[in-house]
Order: C-alpha cells, then structure tokens, then sequence
C-alpha cells in the first residue's frame, strides 16, 4: 500500500473589500492552524484604541521620550519606524515588523513604544500582555 504525503499550499491572503463579512464579523487569519492576525469591524477598532491603557503606567513612560525625541528624529529618520525601550531609542526599521520583532528577542514581553517617525501618528498604542 502505498503512503501519501498532504502539504498545505503557501497561497497569499486575499480580502475582498466588497466581502460581505469585512466590516461586520472578525476575520482570523491561521498559518499553519495559529492565528497570525485579525480583520475587525471598524467600529470595533474605534472602540479598542478609544478605551484608556490599563493600569500599566510603564507603557504611558515610554511615549513620553518618543515626544522629547520626535522633533530631532524628524530631522534624521523621518518615514522611520523606532522602538522607545526605557526611555531610549532601542530599534529603528523601515516598517513595524522590522522593528518590533528584534527587540521582542532583546527585551522580552515588556512596555515598548513603537511608532512611525511622522508629525502625525498613523498607528494607535495597545497595550497586549502574554496569554
């Protein structure tokens, strides 16, 4: 009897805007049966970065360099991305990924400010913890 071999196609995610679903049920996108990333309402999102950071001040410690810094990291890194790391720039990239997933190696599970260097944020601050 012979054995056969399944192997999952690697195919790009493909979302249709005109997806019935998109924008009224979340949408969770599995890579090898893990969740790698989340579609949600808009309006669900407008309430997530509305709500106020929990109780973690740390993470609040972290903007607050980003702001001292921002005016001379527009002068030398604009379009940037940079990661904010007790106090100091640790990381800086092109794009979010870039930047956050060296320094999840160096510091861990820890408050870190991420954001594009741009005199208007495109991005929203969440605070995650490890589940």
């Amino acid at each position: 009897m012979a054995a056969h071999t399944l192997k999952e196609v690697s195919v790009p995610y493909t979302v249709s805007a005109e997806d019935e679903s998109i924008g009224r049920d979340t949408i969770v996108i599995r890579r090898m049966g893990e969740p790698v990333a989340v579609v949600i309402p808009f309006a669900d999102y407008q309430a997530l970065v509305a709500q106020p950071l929990s109780g973690d001040l740390s993470f609040e410690q972290e903007r607050a360099p980003f702001q001292r810094l921002l005016p001379e990291l527009l002068k030398t890194r604009r379009g940037e991305w940079v990661a904010i790391v007790g106090g100091e720039p640790v990381e800086f990239g092109l794009d979010f990924s870039s930047v956050i997933v060296p320094v999840r190696r160096r510091f861990g599970q820890r408050p870190v400010y991420v954001r594009e260097i741009s005199e208007q944020p495109r991005a929203y601050d969440i605070t995650c913890t490890k589940v």
